[in-house]
């Protein structure tokens, strides 16, 4: 009888915290980046929790200098970044067509991505 095994697994985990590729200059990316307001869809959604005096473009500019990205990398950036502020995890997501442009949302700690520190 054959040994039959699933494929290997070609693309990143889901809300897994990764390194950029060699050569990333974080502040870079940083700058190229943009934020595009979302409304969810469902009533599930926790409602954004932006930390008093920030926006939601400063959190991504902070997420992807200083906090935990996560691939595939699309375009030279990375389709997740998060920022954590205390017991809030932030996390932005790539959107749309434009390369660079990102969405935001607040996640449940039962969805915090592994690695975060």
């Amino acid at each position: 009888m054959r040994d039959i095994r699933p494929p290997e697994r070609r693309r990143e985990r889901r809300r897994t915290v990764t390194e950029p590729p060699a050569g990333v200059d974080r502040e870079a990316l940083a700058r190229r980046a943009a934020y595009e307001a979302w409304e969810p869809r469902s009533a599930d959604t926790l409602p954004s929790a932006v930390p008093a005096g920030r926006t939601q473009e400063e959190l991504l500019r902070a997420a992807l200098t200083e906090g935990a990205l996560g691939g595939p990398w699309e375009r030279d950036f990375p389709r997740y970044a998060w920022y954590r502020t205390d017991d809030v995890v932030q996390e932005f997501r790539l959107a749309g067509a434009d390369p660079g442009r990102y969405t935001g949302y607040t996640l449940h700690p039962s969805e915090w991505p592994e690695g975060l520190a």
